[in-house]
């Protein structure tokens, strides 16, 4: 695993430490859209160069955020369009699995750089 990646979980187990009342199916879901998003600019972002990109997350009372922000060409998404592979299939599961455990899922280049938006609504206890 890229070391970009290692950080991601990193961030994620320090907001779990400060913010033990996130309900365990959030922190689940939010962390799998994340480390996706993640996973997907590492494998796509750059081609054969390393990436560096920015992630920063929020908790609040009624949602979770991730922020990603990454150097790179437009990429071209049809939210719309990203449904589950067939069960034999290598890959091709990333955006339809994070569009199904989060509940907003956004982008848009601006510049020279990608903006990704990851919310999950928090669970109400």
């Amino acid at each position: 695993m890229p070391a970009s990646l290692d950080h991601v979980h990193a961030l994620l187990v320090e907001v779990w430490a400060g913010n033990p009342d996130v309900e365990p199916d959030d922190r689940m879901r939010f962390e799998l859209g994340v480390t996706e998003i993640a996973g997907n600019i590492v494998e796509h972002g750059a081609g054969a160069a390393p990436i560096e990109f920015h992630l920063g997350v929020d908790v609040f009372d009624d949602r979770l955020e991730a922020r990603f922000r990454d150097p790179g060409r437009r990429v071209e998404v049809d939210f719309d369009a990203a449904t589950m592979p067939d069960v034999m299939a290598e890959s091709g599961r990333g955006l339809a699995l994070v569009l199904a455990v989060v509940d907003e899922l956004t982008y848009r280049h601006d510049g020279s750089d990608n903006h990704w938006l990851v919310v999950r609504r928090r669970a109400v206890p």
